[in-house]
């Protein structure tokens, strides 16, 4: 039986002085502040599907999401975070307190920063924003959440039962498990959810939502300001305020059509040459598209998806390219 991927990275196997560097190159999508003296961390992944399931143990560390990192990679995923450990998080929905095994959902394409806090067996989840948007429509609103009660122990356990038996889980049942996990995940942040619009009325972020979810149904087709504006019913100057927080239309646009192609790379299964897929999701002249790629992710598609083509256990060495499974956390 063909099982699901693993991978581990510890900084145990480095000098000392050079441990927590690599433990930050290996986070680049993060702003990491810790001691380095006496520096130690270790995390293990495990891909179930679309879910990636991370362990992470380490030395008291600080992290978080700035709006210059948002603008520079664009990433468009959540994070769903359950630590043993007190700690707090700020986001502009201001600073809340977290107690010991709470979870915390993040939206990595909104900025945050969370306090300084050990990590001890930390159980994190990284999720496609797509996948928590067709349980969850209006996801911008689940940022920041803290999320607790029974239901919340019940995902808890299942999450614990997964690190448990991820060695015996079988390529054949990962898509399974992983949406089991993602309904789980939806009958706890609902209710939450609701209460969040209810009190706060997001109108503004709901324009946002409906106006990414548009761009991200669409990145085949020669989009302008005045198409997606009309699709969503907005002006075209309130379309640049609203997306003004993530560079501009035109950035996100970009962002969301290179990560699109990046996913394209990643999957194995893909069997289109790099021009087909760039020109699938609206890239109209290769050499534009390769030199944009380049500049975002550091290497050009065809070195990006050589890279890519592994099995069976994956190495995680401390650089950008090798470290996209670490790019999402939180």
């Amino acid at each position: 039986m063909s099982v699901v991927r693993h991978s581990s990275f510890s900084t145990d196997d480095l000098p000392e002085r050079d441990r927590f560097d690599a433990w930050r190159t290996l986070f680049s999508a993060h702003d990491l502040d810790a001691d380095p003296h006496g520096f130690s961390a270790r995390i293990d992944t495990t891909q179930i599907g679309p879910v990636l399931l991370h362990v992470m143990n380490a030395s008291p560390q600080r992290t978080g999401r700035t709006r210059s990192k948002i603008r520079q990679d664009g990433q468009e995923r959540f994070t769903l975070l359950l630590s043993q450990h007190t700690y707090a998080i700020e986001s502009d929905h201001g600073t809340q307190k977290v107690p010991p095994g709470a979870f915390t959902l993040n939206d990595l394409s909104q900025p945050y920063r969370r306090s300084r806090v050990r990590e001890t067996n930390s159980l994190i989840v990284s999720l496609a924003r797509d996948s928590v948007a067709r349980l969850l429509p209006n996801e911008e609103t689940l940022h920041g959440a803290i999320l607790a009660g029974p239901t919340a122990c019940l995902l808890a356990e299942h999450l614990r039962g997964l690190v448990a038996h991820r060695h015996t889980i079988g390529t054949d049942q990962a898509l399974d498990i992983a949406q089991a996990t993602l309904h789980l995940l939806a009958a706890i942040a609902r209710p939450d959810r609701d209460r969040q619009a209810m009190a706060s009325a997001p109108a503004s972020m709901a324009r946002l939502s409906a106006s990414k979810r548009y761009i991200r149904s669409n990145l085949a087709k020669a989009l302008t300001v005045e198409q997606i504006a009309s699709a969503v019913g907005l002006s075209r100057t309130r379309l640049y305020h609203l997306f003004e927080p993530e560079g501009g239309v035109a950035r996100y646009l970009m962002q969301q059509r290179l990560a699109a192609v990046r996913a394209a790379l990643d999957d194995p299964h893909e069997g289109r040459n790099i021009g087909v897929i760039s020109e699938a999701y609206g890239f109209g002249n290769f050499s534009h598209f390769s030199r944009t790629f380049r500049e975002a992710y550091g290497q050009s598609p065809r070195d990006y998806r050589a890279s890519r083509k592994t099995s069976g256990e994956l190495e995680l060495p401390s650089s950008p390219a090798a470290a996209t499974w670490m790019r999402a956390l939180g």
